[in-house]
């Protein structure tokens, strides 16, 4: 190569590298023109490195409360994206009739990459017409006695397995809500409860998992790269998988095939959320993308409810004795209290509903996406396309609806005397399930588990801390991951 040619290439070479700088500079401007009249961290304006950092270090939810505070509400943590901790804002956006739709944060949840679910569907059409087939499976009266009876393993779980001895309650409550959702989804439980143990080393592979779940929601790259079919060819879930959620979809499918096979009508029989699914007309992949999905999402979320609900309550002696006084005077059906009279039990519902403030079953950004036109909401105009994330932390924990003791678990919050004022904060900590077009499917399932657990629980043993010197392990990437909750059950009575 001549010297001139060499020459030329490195002019060539530099002009196109300045190009690539000058293109990257008026992108970073671009990106800072958009919302620039939203306050946020400085770098949230260019970038959304801001929210990746907070995600790694699994502390993106308590970050954006702070960012709210310091810079109000909504404030921006992203070149197009707002974080909100407006009660009245997120029923807004999910009202029906509602301009606003799901953003792209939702794809992130199509766990079945031949077809999006439920949940990770942002065609407003499709999403209404599919809520709308699966709405009955998940109120259906034949679910709750196949909740009864697993609550009754449970008792008989810790009865057995742990008698009077230090055991860790989050690994025990994962058990007993997979073993329910695959039981309500699939009429059969997976057997966590009945082996006692981390089967396939399901739960050690999802909590892995979520770091990957968040990064791939709150960012476009990863969710690319980790939906490349070499990716998912790598690291996806396979139904010849020994551990991990591979045997866990494995089950799934073989559960929706026999719905499908020679034997079908006879499984019409089964009252589950597939017998529902696939009398509403549902295909055999939209079965096993949905029932997988019940899996999945469903357990996590219930899961931190229920162990964070008891461990606060093992952790507060005055809530504990006057939650164990209401159950011990209630007259209930036996061998399991029924959902409608735990409904009825006042103090009972106020820990549930503050376990859930606390520490919310899903706390993703969940975003939502402006009209095209844009929209002005109480004197604040988001621009056309403008993001509008959820700080599930912040909502459940704003002083100017729970009061000044935020952080405190205090279910009496529940039960002041100032109906207003309670109606506020029940209708508040409500969104923690989604509302209007997007209020979650399962939640009377979860609230179900959460009732009777909580109550028989109570019931059966004398709950106590191991170790209160120690506390729990948690970090938060979409939902808490939460390990090393070490408690004592004794029995009652001994």
């Amino acid at each position: 190569m001549s010297l001139l040619s060499a020459h030329n290439l490195l002019l060539a070479f530099s002009a196109f590298s300045l190009l690539l700088l000058i293109r990257l500079i008026v992108a970073l401007f671009q990106n800072h023109a958009q919302l620039r009249d939203f306050k946020g961290p400085s770098l949230a304006a260019y970038t959304r490195f801001w929210i990746f950092k907070e995600e790694v270090a699994g502390r993106l939810p308590h970050s954006q409360r702070a960012a709210l505070k310091q810079y109000g509400s909504p404030c921006r943590i992203g070149p197009n994206l707002l974080v909100t901790d407006d009660a009245d804002l997120i029923r807004h956006m999910n009202a029906p009739g509602s301009r606003w739709t799901r953003s792209s944060w939702y794809e992130a949840m199509k766990m079945d990459p031949r077809q999006d679910n439920v949940f990770s569907t942002r065609d407003e059409k499709l999403h209404a017409e599919l809520k709308a087939k699966e709405y009955g499976g998940y109120n259906s009266p034949s679910i709750e006695p196949l909740i009864d009876s697993l609550t009754s393993q449970l008792l008989t779980l810790i009865t057995t397995h742990h008698p009077s001895q230090p055991f860790d309650l989050s690994s025990t409550i994962r058990y007993y809500v997979l073993d329910v959702l695959s039981t309500v989804a699939f009429a059969g439980p997976f057997g966590f409860m009945a082996q006692n143990r981390d089967l396939w080393s399901y739960q050690k592979t999802s909590n892995a998992f979520m770091l990957l779940l968040g990064l791939s929601a709150n960012h476009t790259f990863f969710r690319s790269l980790l939906s490349h079919p070499f990716m998912q060819y790598l690291a996806a879930p396979k139904l010849t998988d020994t551990t991990g959620l591979g045997p866990a979809l494995k089950f799934a499918r073989e559960a929706v095939a026999t719905r499908f096979g020679p034997d079908a009508e006879k499984e019409k029989e089964k009252k589950d959320l597939l017998g529902h699914f696939v009398a509403k007309g549902l295909s055999q992949l939209q079965c096993e993308v949905e029932a997988f999905l019940q899996i999945a999402a469903g357990s996590d979320s219930t899961t931190t409810v229920l162990r964070s609900t008891l461990f606060l309550l093992a952790s507060n002696p005055p809530a504990y004795a006057r939650l164990r006084a209401e159950v011990d005077a209630a007259d209930t059906s036996r061998p399991v209290i029924k959902y409608t009279e735990s409904l009825r039990l006042p103090y009972l519902q106020a820990c549930i509903w503050e376990g859930c403030r606390l520490y919310p079953p899903l706390f993703g950004l969940k975003s939502k996406t402006s009209p095209p036109d844009g929209e002005t909401i109480k004197g604040v105009y988001y621009p056309p396309g403008t993001e509008v994330a959820i700080c599930d932390d912040a909502v459940m924990r704003n002083p100017d609806v729970f009061g000044e003791r935020v952080d405190v678990f205090e279910p009496e919050r529940f039960l002041v005397e100032d109906e207003e004022v309670r109606a506020r904060r029940l209708r508040t900590v409500e969104v923690v399930f989604g509302s209007g077009r997007f209020l979650c499917l399962g939640r009377g399932i979860a609230m179900m588990e959460i009732n009777k657990a909580i109550f028989e629980i109570f019931k059966t043993f004398d709950l106590v801390v191991a170790d209160p010197m120690r506390g729990i392990d948690m970090v938060r990437h979409n939902v808490h991951v939460q390990s090393e909750m070490n408690v004592v059950a004794y029995p009652r009575g001994r």
